[in-house]
């Protein structure tokens, strides 16, 4: 089984979301059903919902930026 690094998690996350954004997700519970519905699971391989998908957005928007 390949293990998911922080930086393809993060690319898979970005991909799903730009996904379900751009089909008209308008809502915390939207995104995260969406999510849920193409197989993009959370940090620790966990199904999304509101509270998740919150912390996670905080937590990224407010981790260092990675351009390597």
């Amino acid at each position: 089984m390949k293990k998911i690094t922080p930086k393809r998690y993060e690319d898979i996350l970005g991909d799903g979301l730009e996904h379900i954004l751009s089909n008209g997700a308008d809502s915390l519970d939207s995104i995260a059903s969406g999510l849920n519905d193409i197989n993009v699971t959370g940090p620790k391989g966990e199904r999304w919902d509101e509270s998740l998908l919150a912390a996670e957005l905080e937590r990224l928007a407010s981790a260092p930026i990675d351009l390597s």
